[in-house]
Parts: structure tokens; C-alpha cells; sequence
């Protein structure tokens, strides 16, 4: 197991999802796509054309926040 955690940040397109995808091949790394973590609220916004302001995206950055929190304890203490 890693003792990293990998971000990946950058635009649409950017290739963020296939280089994940290589390091999930060469390292035993568990992989979260921030997209899924939306509300649903910000899933429609952004489907509707309109872009997140900084308000939409606080819930959003604490649920990625908490998932990087919770897989850095479980490596800390492991049950």
C-alpha cells in the first residue's frame, strides 16, 4: 500500500482520469473521483450550464477532504 495520496486537479479534459488510472495499474492505491462526490444541488447547477461559485463548491471540498481524511486514519491505525 502507498503511503501517498495522489491529487489530481485540472480542467475538463485534462487527463486527470487516465492518469489515475496508470497509477491505480502500478500501485495499490485506491482511486475517489471527486465528481461523484457533488451535491446534487451543484449537479444540476452544472447541468444546467451554469458554473460553481466558491459557496457551491465548500460541501463539495469538505466531502473530498473527509474521504482523504478517513483513508490517511485507516493507514494510521489499521483495524
Amino acid at each position: 500500500m502507498s503511503n501517498f495520496v495522489y491529487i489530481l486537479m485540472g480542467v475538463s479534459g485534462s487527463g486527470k482520469t487516465t492518469i489515475a488510472k496508470e497509477l491505480l495499474k502500478k500501485h495499490d492505491i485506491p482511486y475517489i473521483d471527486g465528481d461523484y462526490l457533488h451535491p446534487k444541488s451543484n449537479i444540476l447547477k452544472m447541468s444546467s450550464g451554469q458554473p460553481l461559485d466558491d459557496k457551491d463548491r465548500e460541501p463539495w471540498l469538505g466531502l473530498i477532504n473527509n474521504a482523504v481524511f478517513c483513508y490517511a486514519e485507516k493507514q494510521t491505525h489499521p483495524q
